[in-house]
């Protein structure tokens, strides 16, 4: 791999992608049966994600550059081997995609993608080191697995979509919350104090929810088989972290890979576990394998 790609793939956080594409499959397979899934229109969801996604990833050193040169020196931006000009060509395009793409298959989909843009601008301009800022980046991973869902959901029920998928966005949205609040302070030794464990109390709250709504049959109880696996993981990054095993910025991107164990347990419900977990594997081997030469947070 050039050193050229290799900074483009930093300056993106390339492994985190993957964790958008398990964001839109949630969505798309939540609504619609594997009879009637059309490929090319999960393809096109599927770009629209990662390009807003990337957008939003430049963004963010764009706008911490003055940051970064203190703390980050190295990161591709501080160290000019990407220019800031490419950075914005880079994110223009990016979001120009999505939104003519959106604009292409529905209305739906072009609210929502315009929604997205709009709060993506918002954090990393306005919001990003403020508590909105955690509130913000989870409504963004909700209307991520929205925008998902944008081609069937209005067609359910004759206009209302189905209760229970309140449940996934709700989770997504608490969960990277979660993991906002915890990043705000990656750059730092990780301390035991409330605030530090927050994010992590959320998480423990969250997953003892989503095993009550699965225990009274809301969802099928083969989720509870990632959930105990989704559990298992996120107790461990916690006393990784409290014994200082690893640092805040490595639980952090350790946390963002379980976004995809997060949406496999809604998955479970509609493909099965057999398949949902094999999807997980597939889209977390990549992150693994990247995140050894690119870092995720």
């Amino acid at each position: 791999m050039s050193s050229t790609i290799l900074n483009y793939f930093k300056l993106v956080r390339i492994p985190n992608v993957f964790t958008t594409i398990s964001n839109i499959l949630l969505g798309y397979i939540f609504f619609t049966s594997i009879d009637h899934f059309d490929y090319f229109d999960i393809f096109k969801l599927i770009s629209i994600s990662v390009f807003l996604y990337i957008g939003g990833m430049i963004l963010n050193d764009y706008f911490d550059i003055k940051i970064d040169m203190k703390e980050r020196p190295w990161r591709p931006l501080p160290s000019n081997k990407i220019s800031k000009k490419n950075a914005l060509i880079i994110t223009f395009i990016s979001f120009l995609y999505s939104l003519t793409i959106s604009f292409i298959i529905g209305w739906y989909t072009f609210i929502i993608t315009v929604t997205m843009v709009i709060l993506i601008f918002s954090y990393n301009r306005f919001l990003k080191n403020t508590i909105c800022g955690s509130i913000n980046m989870g409504i963004i991973r909700s209307l991520n697995v929205l925008l998902g869902a944008s081609q069937s959901i209005f067609l359910i029920g004759g206009g209302m979509f189905d209760t229970r998928f309140f449940i996934p966005l709700l989770s997504e949205f608490f969960y990277v919350s979660a993991i906002t609040i915890l990043s705000q302070n990656e750059t730092k030794d990780f301390y035991f104090n409330l605030w530090n464990n927050l994010p992590f109390i959320i998480i423990y709250v969250l997953i003892f929810f989503i095993g009550i709504f699965i225990i009274l049959d809301t969802f099928s109880y083969d989720s509870l088989i990632p959930l105990i696996i989704f559990s298992c993981f996120i107790i461990y990054f916690h006393i990784s972290l409290f014994k200082k095993i690893a640092t805040t910025q490595k639980s952090v991107s350790q946390l963002i890979t379980m976004i995809v164990i997060l949406d496999s347990i809604f998955i479970t419900d509609t493909l099965g576990v057999y398949y949902s977990l094999i999807l997980a594997l597939v889209l977390i081997t990549p992150i693994i394998f990247l995140s050894r030469k690119v870092y995720m947070s």
